[in-house]
């Protein structure tokens, strides 16, 4: 039985979601699947700290900082710099979690992994096939580096993200970032009695969904409200205070972290979220048009430019203008219809069933690869 190791990270939850996906999908076809989180490590508490802690410090208190960060990181000097830390930080942790699990392929689903094990195979201590999950619609330059095998990415035009950074084209699959299978099913378009929205702020519930619950209370139209706070317990329980049930000729419910998500995409018309890489995976599979009236600086920004270039988002750039945008959807659904139709063609491109495929492709060239060493070495 052929084994995977998938290295993740909880900046966020997608990475992990992708992570949990992936492993479904290779253990049904017969491989044996570990994740791991190096950062989670005794020996790398440090780097958790400025990592993982770090990330939902700046993410949810400093936004504004975090994007900073994250766009001069995109400097060939510092990206070097940074990936060197990394590289003396990481490497002894994760070639440890390597010889003791003795993979036969790895996996990465974030992107502060993927210089560390391409520097353990530029210095000769691994020699294993590599795939790089892109769980973001636009690549960092962190993503990219020669000894990556293959790239899985959610789009074409994260492909091109990728191609101008130099990666061959023959190394990017566009299977589509790692949704659940309940996602993979589109929503079924039916005529709501009441014109429904789902409003999300990722794992962390960004406080932002106050002022957007807020601003839809004023709008004209009778409308059905479903929120979702995620792990921020104080938001959940303040917006149930306020606003659970009929406000405003509006139908309110508040949920906190929900598992059902796909039960929800499936009840609405629309969605207003933040757009993380997976949230937006799962909204485009389901078909349904999506709102982005935050984002948080850095990589779902990036991501909000290819949505809206791809036809399945639209930007609303203030608070003040989402509830024009929601009658203009209630008064003319053929809007709607458009870019869900968008998000159909962008869905039928992906090919999530080929990732096993891949794997195998990758297991076989690399065994091809060390008969043939050893063949020559004898």
């Amino acid at each position: 039985m052929p084994k995977v190791m998938i290295f993740s990270a909880s900046t966020g939850h997608g990475h992990n979601q992708a992570a949990d996906c992936l492993k479904k999908e290779l253990e049904a076809s017969g491989y044996s699947v570990r994740i791991v989180e190096p950062l989670k490590k005794e020996e790398s508490w440090i780097m958790e700290a400025l990592i993982d802690d770090g990330y939902h410090i700046l993410a949810t208190r400093l936004p504004k900082m975090y994007g900073k960060l994250y766009k001069i990181t995109y400097n060939e000097f510092l990206n070097k710099n940074v990936k060197r830390i990394l590289n003396r930080a990481m490497d002894s942790v994760i070639e440890q979690l390597i010889q003791e699990y003795k993979p036969d392929l790895l996996i990465t689903t974030h992107p502060l992994h993927v210089g560390v094990v391409s520097y353990l195979k530029a210095s000769g201590r691994l020699n294993l096939p590599f795939i790089s999950l892109v769980t973001d619609y636009m690549a960092h330059q962190f993503y990219v580096n020669s000894f990556v095998d293959a790239y899985i990415v959610g789009s074409p035009y994260t492909k091109d993200t990728l191609t101008e950074k130099g990666v061959p084209e023959n190394k990017i699959h566009i299977f589509g970032i790692p949704v659940r299978e309940e996602f993979r099913q589109p929503r079924l378009v039916r005529n709501n009695d009441v014109f429904t929205l789902l409003i999300m702020g990722g794992s962390m519930g960004i406080p932002y969904i106050r002022k957007c619950l807020k601003t839809l209370m004023e709008n004209r139209h009778h409308l059905r409200i479903l929120v979702v706070c995620g792990s921020n317990r104080k938001l959940w329980t303040d917006l149930a205070k306020k606003y659970e049930g009929t406000f405003n000729d509006k139908d309110v419910v508040i949920y906190g972290f929900t598992s059902n998500i796909y039960d929800l995409m499936d009840q609405s018309d629309v969605i207003i979220t933040k757009p993380g890489g997976l949230t937006a995976s799962e909204a485009i599979n389901k078909n349904i048009p999506i709102i982005i009236p935050f984002f948080i600086p850095g990589q779902e920004e990036e991501n909000t430019e290819i949505l809206v270039k791809a036809g399945v988002a639209v930007r609303t750039s203030r608070i003040s203008e989402l509830n024009p945008l929601i009658d203009s959807f209630c008064l003319n659904p053929g809007l709607l219809e458009e870019m869900r139709e968008n998000a159909s063609d962008l869905a039928r491109q992906l090919s999530p069933g080929s990732i096993v495929g891949l794997a195998d492709q990758l297991l076989y060239e690399s065994l091809q690869v060390k008969e043939y060493q050893r063949a020559h070495q004898s």
